[in-house]
């Protein structure tokens, strides 16, 4: 399902560049707008992967009970891709949960999100049996983790950039400069060994060195600044 390269790459491009300015002004109806068409843009990317033969795949949509106030780089982040059946009997069946918790997100920046739990896809239809191993196997999920991470790995550096200037926003709108600070850390630091293992680092030490400059002077446009002149 993941197999195939995202088409027209290029608007997603665009749309960043337009997002770019947005994101200097107020961001409270940026935030506003992607959590309303969350579902919407999820299903947008989902419907320009090819689907696979033989499976049915059900995106769920949702947060978790009791509902409250989660930042990204909290543990109730999670979105996961299960199986359903995988029998002639059972049927051939897949959910695809996508956390309300990214529900801030842009269509490109939720780009890492939706390709990656694609990606799980991909690897459940080819062998159903060794993703169940990889439940209860440490080495195994990192193996598919670190797979589930190759789409993500070639996408243009400007819609990653995205991915990693939103989620900071966010945070540092949400709870200040503290609350950035720990978005920058986890992805920075942490992101790499949660869960299994096998994520990819979503910043590296340039970016986060900027972000510390930017905190440093009080000046969150700096780090706005910084990824623009970075394209």
């Amino acid at each position: 399902m993941a197999n195939q390269p995202i088409k027209k790459m290029e608007k997603y491009i665009q749309e960043v560049k337009k997002y770019r300015e947005l994101l200097k002004g107020n961001r409270k109806s940026f935030w506003a707008k992607n959590q309303k068409e969350f579902e919407k843009n999820i299903t947008r990317i989902v419907g320009e992967s090819r689907k696979p033969r033989g499976w049915k795949v059900y995106l769920v949509v949702s947060d978790f009970v009791p509902h409250k106030k989660i930042l990204p780089f909290d543990d109730e982040t999670w979105s996961s891709t299960n199986i359903v059946g995988a029998t002639k009997k059972q049927g051939f069946e897949i959910m695809a949960f996508f956390n309300r918790a990214g529900s801030f997100l842009s269509r490109p920046a939720l780009l890492t999100l939706v390709l990656h739990e694609l990606w799980h896809v991909s690897q459940i239809t080819k062998s159903p049996k060794k993703y169940l191993k990889s439940i209860v196997d440490d080495k195994l999920s990192m193996k598919l983790e670190a797979d589930a991470e190759k789409p993500i790995e070639i996408l243009p550096k400007t819609i990653k950039d995205e991915v990693v200037l939103e989620k900071i926003l966010y945070c540092y709108d949400i709870g200040g400069w503290l609350a950035a600070k720990k978005m920058a850390d986890f992805m920075y630091k942490k992101r790499e060994k949660i869960y299994g293992g096998g994520y990819l680092q979503e910043m590296d030490k340039n970016c986060y060195n900027a972000f510390l400059t930017a905190r440093q002077k009080r000046n969150i446009n700096l780090f706005i600044g910084y990824l623009d002149n970075d394209q």
